[in-house]
């Protein structure tokens, strides 16, 4: 008996053993590469929620969520491509996705979404952005317009009762609002080379003077601005900036972080910025109440940038049937609806009417303004953003006169531009 005990024991073990190694067999790894970091927003805490119950959910799926800075994202993105590999779920700005398609990075997923029954609730407008010649790669997640951020009581105290409505007023605003507190100045704005939120300010100026970044013209691509169009926009920043001294002196080459830093802090009177300030609300305190959101300032038009964010599957993933269910899961309207609630603003049009979306006063401006928005032209911009914030900086810290900066923007352009059309 104690012999047959035995060899039942054992029988036993093999049993568990092989069941177990066929259920881990059958357990695969979703590597998820994004920026969306629990530590600093509350859309992410709730994300992360819910990629915990997708793999409730799906038994088979675990998910390794790798959270890095948009920079840092970016250059492990092309690292990891050339050397063919990089993760199953991959996180995009919209301006990344035409340089992506062309370093053959990430999935053309055009048939999964056509078949996709939930396709009709994005807008056109975001799909455009996830599609480079005709094909999609990507689906949309966050869509956010920019408005011109300003504190209320900084304008009220210099005398203002609204908020400046063209480029004019937003200069003599700044101006005397500078410095009618102790350490306030009037205006903030990015000029770093790393290159992510400046051209997103830049570019919506640029097309205020009514140019385009680029036009296609014979199958090829051109600038679409003349010297005189981008010298208006360097000497709107250099006037800011040298002549007004309506800026903090050490703020050329600010970065997101810097500015978003010193409005929160109350540094800055006004700035161009996104729906995500609101994840500052409690370091704010008290003076969260004063922030106000509104169109940008006019000139030629009132264009302003519409960002929209993409999900896509990496080139290289093994797992590209999963990754697109998980994508589609975490898009679908009840799981958008919790990770865009607080931070963030959603691509989808039915989580966007839901009451909680509408009457969310802190929301509203930024809705208000979406027939303003304009998204970056479908061409790899790395480069061309690149020397838009040299040739800024070259005017911010007077190197180049606007003048000088925009004859040497446009040349630059045009060398880019033929190494893109080959």
């Amino acid at each position: 008996m104690r012999k047959e005990s035995i060899l039942l024991s054992l029988l036993w073990v093999f049993l568990l053993s092989l069941v177990f190694s066929i259920v881990h067999a059958q357990e695969i790894t979703l590597q998820v590469w994004d920026v969306f970091d629990p530590a600093t927003s509350k859309d992410a805490v709730e994300r992360e929620k819910l990629l915990r119950k997708f793999e409730e959910e799906n038994p088979g799926i675990k998910i390794q969520h790798n959270i890095l800075t948009y920079s840092d994202l970016h250059e492990k993105l092309v690292v990891a491509g050339v050397a063919g590999s990089g993760p199953d779920v991959v996180h995009m700005l919209g301006e990344w996705v035409p340089e992506f398609v062309l370093m053959g990075i990430v999935e053309d997923v055009t048939e999964r979404v056509n078949a996709w029954n939930e396709k009709q609730f994005f807008p056109d407008s975001t799909w455009k952005v996830a599609t480079y010649k005709d094909r999609i790669y990507g689906i949309p997640s966050i869509a956010s317009p920019r408005v011109l951020l300003y504190r209320e009581d900084y304008l009220k105290k210099a005398g203002f009762d609204r908020p400046p409505d063209t480029w004019d007023e937003l200069k003599t605003v700044a101006q005397k609002v500078t410095g009618v507190v102790e350490g306030v100045y009037g205006f903030g704005f990015c000029s770093s080379s790393n290159a992510i939120r400046g051209p997103q300010e830049f570019l919506p100026l640029l097309w205020q003077t009514g140019a385009e970044w680029v036009v296609e013209k014979d199958g090829k691509w051109v600038p679409g601005f003349t010297v005189t169009q981008a010298e208006e926009v360097f000497a709107l920043y250099n006037d800011l900036m040298n002549t007004l001294k309506a800026c903090p002196p050490g703020s050329i080459g600010w970065e997101w972080q810097e500015l978003d830093n010193a409005f929160t802090m109350g540094r800055i009177a006004m700035c161009y910025n996104g729906s995500w300030m609101q994840l500052h609300e409690e370091e704010a305190g008290e003076s969260f109440k004063y922030w106000k959101g509104t169109r940008m300032p006019a000139n030629k038009n009132r264009t302003t940038y519409f960002e929209v964010k993409v999900e896509g599957i990496g080139k290289f993933s093994k797992y590209k049937d999963e990754a697109w269910k998980f994508l589609a899961w975490i898009l679908g309207k009840d799981q958008m609806a919790l990770h865009t609630r607080h931070d963030n603003l959603p691509a989808r049009t039915d989580v966007i009417s839901l009451p909680e979306f509408q009457e969310d006063e802190w929301k509203k401006p930024f809705f208000a303004v979406i027939p303003d928005g304009k998204s970056f032209p479908p061409i790899p911009m790395s480069e061309s953003n690149k020397a838009m914030m040299r040739e800024l900086q070259a005017v911010l810290y007077q190197q180049k006169t606007p003048a000088e900066a925009a004859e040497s923007l446009l040349a630059t352009l045009q060398e880019i531009l033929e190494t893109i059309n080959e």
